[in-house]
């Protein structure tokens, strides 16, 4: 929990650039004043805190995070505390006019992430947008007098409460500290309500997110005194806090809970499909039953999001079925679409992207064989042609996907020998391939380690890591490990002391 002041206002001299948050949605209240914004701007977000206490705007960095001004969500003390927003609140994104309701959609926020020492705050969803594209976040800094377009849901001259998003022409000066200036190239200017909205540079076709608006004078804005004219206004520079951004709202592979700790999925004796959270320790915590019956003999896996909303889903071979089970936020699962049928002998599992082209991809075995399933870009989840990338030997081997065991960037694949009780890894390739097998660890027979599944970073220490089951019924967390031929297990603890020999398979 960490509660942080936020500076409200800029004294220059004995003026006050005021801070630009709205109040009171259904008064007189709280766009940037300039023109109406296109399609390129859908991932702008309108927020709303309570009925009508404040409005803010924000912008899209993930299909389930909102990057924003702190300042829009400050106490009466000037903090904003980490966690649950102390007062509802709503965000709309995807929608450039607000009395459209067809395109994106609106959300409770359900967290608040906090920047420690700037006027920038990250707002979790309740459930992902699909269909709205992220803005990228900028990797450099803005130069002296770069031309920037800035963009909110703020009043304007002459409206109290837009529905439209607007966008004007700034000329924005950056320096060493975390101030982006920002002086009008025509008559724009930004209003109350506009704190938290994007201020963008544009590249050809590209956008980047460079700061993110926090002060204005509001001159000429709708309430604002004739006596002001002023209107220049500060925005927070991002660019330099991009792995803070990055690291807070990207998807953490194996999570289906939403708190970027991988979780382990089990199929009981009973045909009863449960969820068991993890603890980001590589222990696991609260058991959910999320699948009342008829998966056994069911194959399922969980390593990537098929629905473009940001929340990875869950796929299962289920009487011939390939299907995708869509995540519903918190690990529980809407009704299956169908993806295609396969053997009801096919085993498959979700290794995550292996070809790098923004799709998850599924590894599935039948015929002795091994065939790549690469994910399809669609408004529903589907997948291509099969790739044969294993001509023989796979019938007797159990796959798992471990996520980037040796940190190149690519997901890698673990797979068990039955027979042998040899457990390989064959890590991935540019080609959207594997690599030849090495040996990962050895006694992992059907009766020493019944079951086995690829943890992720289980533990949060960057290494990939496994759980087995054992066969005294306990359940197993191995750390991920190394040595000068690559990644192996590593060391292992109980983390289930008992009942596990009711599982008949995990994921």
């Amino acid at each position: 929990m960490s509660h942080r002041p936020v500076r409200n206002a800029w004294l220059g001299g004995a003026a006050v650039v005021a801070a630009i948050s709205g109040v009171l949605v259904g008064s007189p209240t709280s766009a940037v004043e300039g023109t109406p914004a296109t399609a390129s701007f859908a991932h702008t977000a309108k927020i709303v805190i309570g009925d009508s206490e404040r409005a803010c705007s924000g912008t899209l960095v993930s299909p389930r995070w909102v990057l924003s001004a702190a300042s829009c969500f400050a106490d009466p003390a000037g903090g904003v505390t980490a966690g649950a927003p102390r007062t509802p609140t709503t965000v709309t994104v995807g929608r450039t006019d607000l009395t459209q309701t067809t395109a994106g959609a609106t959300r409770a926020a359900v967290e608040l992430v906090p920047h420690p020492g700037r006027d920038l705050v990250l707002v979790k969803l309740a459930t992902g947008v699909a269909g709205v594209k992220p803005v990228a976040t900028a990797t450099t800094a803005v130069t002296a007098d770069e031309s920037v377009t800035v963009a909110g849901f703020g009043r304007t001259r002459t409206a109290w409460v837009p529905d439209q998003l607007h966008t004007g022409s700034f000329n924005a000066v950056g320096d060493s500290s975390a101030d982006v200036t920002l002086t009008a190239a025509d008559d724009a200017v930004i209003c109350q309500g506009d704190a938290g909205g994007p201020v963008i540079r544009t590249t050809g076709a590209v956008q980047e997110l460079v700061a993110v608006t926090s002060r204005s004078w509001q001159g000429g804005c709708l309430g604002t005194p004739a006596t002001e004219t002023r209107t220049g206004a500060v925005a927070t520079r991002v660019d330099d806090v991009r792995g803070w951004i990055t690291d807070t709202a990207s998807p953490v592979a194996g999570d289906l809970t939403g708190d970027n700790k991988p979780d382990l999925v089990a199929i009981d004796n009973e045909g009863k499909l449960r969820l068991y959270t993890g603890t980001g320790t590589g222990a696991l915590g609260t058991r959910i039953e999320i699948g009342t019956g008829g998966w056994s003999g069911a194959s399922v896996t969980h390593r990537g999001d098929w629905t473009g909303d940001g929340m990875e889903d869950l796929v299962a071979i289920v009487g011939g079925e390939l299907r995708v089970y869509p995540n519903l936020g918190d690990g529980k699962l809407r009704s299956p679409v169908k993806m295609g049928s396969l053997p009801t002998t096919a085993r498959v599992v979700g290794v995550g992207d292996v070809a790098l082209d923004g799709q998850p991809d599924l590894l599935v075995t039948y015929d002795n064989k091994l065939w790549r399933y690469p994910g399809v870009t669609g408004p529903t989840p589907s997948v291509g042609a099969p790739v044969l990338i294993g001509n023989g030997g796979w019938n007797v081997m159990s796959l798992s996907a471990p996520g980037d065991a040796d940190k190149d960037g690519r997901v890698d694949l673990l797979a068990r020998d039955t027979n042998t009780g040899i457990l390989y890894i064959y890590l991935g390739q540019s080609n959207g391939t594997f690599s030849d097998r090495t040996e990962y660890g050895h006694s992992y027979t059907l009766t020493n380690r019944p079951l086995i599944a690829g943890a992720s970073d289980a533990d949060r220490n960057g290494i990939a890591d496994m759980w087995t089951t054992a066969g005294d019924g306990t359940l197993w967390f191995y750390k991920g490990g190394s040595d000068i031929h690559g990644p192996i297990d590593g060391p292992s603890v109980k983390v289930g002391t008992g009942g596990w020999e009711f599982i008949k398979a995990i994921s």
